[in-house]
C-alpha cells in the first residue's frame, strides 16, 4: 500500500528543490495551502485527478511521484482510463489492487476488483475446461477484502461480504462491520445465528448491528439453546424491552433466577420485578435472588421481605434490609 508519510515526504523535497513555499505550490496546484500542508504531513493523499498536474509541478513523472512499482503503473492505468484490460494483461493481484486503493474512488476500486475477479473466474474456468464466460468468484480473500473494506462502495462490499461470511463466522466479521450497511451486517448475523453461530460471536459486531435487528437474532439464539450468561455480552446494545422479554422467556424456560444477575444492570426494574415473580411462581427459592437485590424496586423487595418473614429467614433478612 502507498505509504501517505513517504508520499508527502517526496512531495516535500521535491517541492523544496523547485524553491517552492507550500502556498506557491498550492496556488500552481488551485487546492488551499492546508491540503499541500495535509500532503506533505501524510496526512492526507492527493486526488488521483491531481496527480499529472502535481507531477508537472515537481517536474517528474507520477510513477517517480508514487515511488514506481506496479501499483504506480495501475494508478496511471486508472489515470488513462484502462485499468480493467490492464488488470488483465498484467495479472494484478488483489494484493496490488490494495496498494493503490487509497488514492482511487471507491467506484474504480471496484471496477479493479471486479476485473481481478473475472480474471480469477476465466482462468478456473480454462483450467477445468468449462465455457469461459466469467463465473462470480471468491478470488476476494476475506483477509484481503479487510485491506480494501475502507476504499469500496458500500453495495459491492456488502455483496463480497455476503458470499464470505458462511465460511469466516461472525467473529472475524468484526473487522468489516463498520463499513457494512446495517441491512447487510443484520442479514449476516440472521444466517449465522440460523445456521449455529453462537452470543459470543454476535458480540463481536453488536454494536454495529440495528436493535431490532439484534433483538430479533437473540430471541432466535435462545430459542436454539442459548443462554442468558450468553445474553450479557450483547445486553448493552439490546433494546430493554427486547432484553426483558428474553429473561423472562429463560426463567420461564427453567433457567436460574441466578443467571439473571448476568443482565440485570442492563434491565428495566418493572421488567425484573416480572421476571422474580415468574421465577417465584415457578418455585425458584429467594436465596438465588440475592445477586439482583440491588436491582429490584423497593416494592419488590418489601414482597420479599414479607415472604422471608413468613418463613422466618433470618438470613436473607439480613441481606435485603442493605437495600431498603
Amino acid at each position: 500500500m502507498f505509504d501517505a508519510v513517504e508520499i508527502g515526504r517526496r512531495i516535500s523535497r521535491l517541492r523544496k528543490e523547485k524553491d517552492m513555499t507550500q502556498p506557491a505550490l498550492a496556488d500552481c496546484m488551485g487546492v488551499s495551502f492546508q491540503a499541500v500542508s495535509n500532503w506533505e504531513r501524510g496526512a492526507s493523499m492527493p486526488d488521483i485527478g491531481k496527480l499529472p498536474e502535481l507531477a508537472q509541478a515537481l517536474g517528474v513523472s507520477v510513477d517517480e511521484l508514487l515511488g514506481g512499482g506496479r501499483g504506480g503503473e495501475l494508478i496511471r492505468s486508472v489515470m488513462d482510463g484502462s485499468e480493467e484490460s490492464f488488470v488483465k494483461t498484467e495479472h494484478i493481484t488483489l494484493g496490488e489492487a490494495g496498494e493503490a486503493a487509497p488514492l482511487l474512488k471507491p467506484k474504480q476500486v471496484k471496477r479493479i476488483v471486479k476485473a481481478i475477479e473475472e480474471e480469477a473466474g476465466q482462468q478456473k474456468n480454462k483450467a477445468s475446461g468449462e465455457d469461459e464466460t466469467a463465473k462470480e468468484s471468491n478470488a476476494v480473500s476475506f483477509e484481503s477484502l479487510i485491506t480494501l473494506a475502507p476504499f469500496l462502495d458500500e453495495d459491492y462490499l456488502d455483496e463480497l461480504a455476503g458470499r464470505l461470511a458462511p465460511d469466516v463466522g461472525l467473529g472475524k466479521l468484526a473487522s468489516l462491520a463498520p463499513f457494512l450497511s446495517e441491512e447487510a451486517l443484520g442479514k449476516l448475523a440472521q444466517s449465522a445465528i440460523q445456521s449455529g453461530g453462537s452470543l459470543g460471536e454476535l458480540a463481536a459486531i453488536a454494536s454495529f448491528l440495528d436493535e431490532d435487528v439484534l433483538g430479533k437474532v437473540a430471541r432466535v439464539a435462545v430459542s436454539r439453546g442459548g443462554s442468558l450468561g450468553e445474553v450479557a455480552a450483547i445486553a448493552p446494545f439490546l433494546d430493554e424491552d427486547d432484553l426483558g422479554k428474553i429473561a423472562l422467556s429463560c426463567v420461564e424456560g427453567g433457567e436460574s433466577i441466578a443467571q439473571v444477575a448476568a443482565v440485570a444492570p442492563f434491565l428495566d426494574e418493572d421488567d425484573l420485578d416480572q421476571i422474580v415473580k415468574a421465577a417465584l411462581k415457578h418455585g425458584q427459592k429467594i436465596g438465588d435472588l440475592s445477586a439482583l437485590f440491588p436491582f429490584l424496586s423497593q416494592d419488590a423487595l418489601r414482597v420479599l421481605v414479607e415472604d422471608a418473614l413468613k418463613r422466618n429467614d433470618t438470613a436473607i433478612l439480613t441481606k435485603i434490609s442493605k437495600f431498603l
